[in-house]
C-alpha cells in the first residue's frame, strides 16, 4: 500500500511531506526502525516532526536529498525515545531551529512493561539534549495563521488499550499509567488544505481530531497523518476487532478526511479498518513522499 503520492495541479502549490523514518521502508538503501519522523515543506517554511530513536532519520534524510540544516522548526509529538531519540543528532546538524515540545516530554520519566512485566525506560536521554534550544509549551500555540500546535486532548472516546502498559514515574518513584499530558499534535493549513500530524495518538485519534476541531473552530480536517497505537510489538497482538470497530466509527464520522498511518498502528489494523470505511486508510513507510 506504499509509497503514496497525491498531487495537486501544476498551478497549485503543494505541501511536500517526506517520511524520513518508520518501522518499514520503501527502499533497501533507507534504514527502517521502530519510530517516526516526517520532514514537511510548506510554501513558507520547513518543519521536522519527530526524530525517530537515533541517527537513522538523519542518514535517510541525506539519502533522500533532504537538508536538515535548513529546517526552520522542529516539533516533538511526545516524550518517548522512538520519537525523540534523534534530537541530539538533529541539534548537531541544525544549529538554529528550536524544538517545540511540552515540558513533560523532557521532564517526565516514562517506562513500558515488557514480557516479564519488568518496566523498561522508554523516555528521552535528557543529558544528551541541549535544552536551551527547546521551546516548551503548556497550552495550544498558534505560531502563525497556518501553523498551530494543540495539546491537552479530550479523552471521551476511544483510547488505545496498549496505554495500560505505558507508565509514568511519579516524584515518589511509583509508576502509574501515563495519561499522556505530554502529547501534542501539529495542524498545518495551507492554500485551504488542512493536515494534522500526530505521533502515536495515545490520546485516541478520534479524541485528538475532535479536540482540534473544537479549539480551532474548523468543521473538518482534510488529511490526518500519524500512528494509531493499535499494536503491541512485544506480544505482536493487534487490538481486537470489536475495539477497532469503535475507532472505525469515530474516524468515519469525519467523512471528508483521508487517513495515513503506520508505526504503532501495526501490520493488520489498516486493512481491517479500510474494509469498513468509505475511504481506505493509506499506509506510509520510510521513504514515502506525499504532495497534498
Amino acid at each position: 500500500m506504499y509509497p503514496i503520492m497525491t498531487k495537486k495541479t501544476q498551478e497549485e502549490r503543494a505541501m511536500e511531506i517526506t517520511c524520513l523514518l518508520e518501522n518499514n521502508t520503501t527502499d533497501p538503501q533507507l534504514a527502517p526502525a521502530h519510530g517516526l519522523s516526517f520532514f514537511i515543506r510548506t510554501g513558507t517554511r520547513s518543519i521536522l516532526f519527530d526524530m525517530g530513536p537515533d541517527q537513522k532519520f538523519a542518514d535517510n534524510a541525506k539519502h533522500l536529498g533532504v537538508d536538515l540544516s535548513k529546517t526552520d522548526i522542529a516539533v516533538l509529538s511526545h516524550g518517548h525515545y522512538d520519537h525523540g531519540g534523534g534530537i541530539p543528532q538533529f541539534q548537531t546538524i541544525n544549529d538554529k531551529a528550536a524544538i517545540i515540545m511540552t515540558r513533560g516530554a523532557i521532564e517526565g520519566r516514562y517506562y513500558a512493561r515488557y514480557k516479564n512485566n519488568e518496566p523498561r525506560y522508554i523516555g528521552l536521554d535528557t543529558d544528551a539534549i541541549d535544552k536551551s534550544r527547546c521551546r516548551f509549551i503548556g497550552a495550544d500555540l498558534a505560531l502563525s495563521e497556518d501553523l498551530t500546535i494543540i495539546t491537552d486532548f479530550s479523552k471521551k472516546g476511544f483510547i488505545p488499550q496498549g496505554n495500560s502498559d505505558l507508565l509514568r514515574q511519579q516524584q515518589d518513584g511509583k509508576l502509574i499509567e501515563d495519561e499522556f499530558s505530554h502529547e501534542l499534535a501539529l495542524l498545518i493549513v495551507e492554500d485551504g488544505t488542512s493536515v494534522l500530524f500526530t505521533g502515536c495518538a495515545h490520546s485516541g485519534m478520534g479524541n485528538m481530531i475532535d479536540t482540534v476541531l473544537t479549539r480551532t473552530g474548523r468543521d473538518h480536517i482534510d488529511h490526518v497523518i500519524g500512528g494509531f497505537h493499535l499494536y503491541n510489538r512485544i506480544t505482536r497482538v493487534t487490538e481486537p476487532d470489536s475495539r477497532l470497530d469503535i475507532l472505525v466509527d469515530e474516524l468515519s464520522s469525519h467523512s471528508g478526511t483521508t487517513y495515513y498511518t503506520g508505526h504503532c498502528t501495526g501490520p493488520d489494523a489498516p486493512a481491517y479498518m479500510s474494509r469498513k470505511m468509505t475511504r481506505p486508510i493509506n499506509v506510509f513507510a520510510t521513504g514515502t513522499r506525499l504532495e497534498l
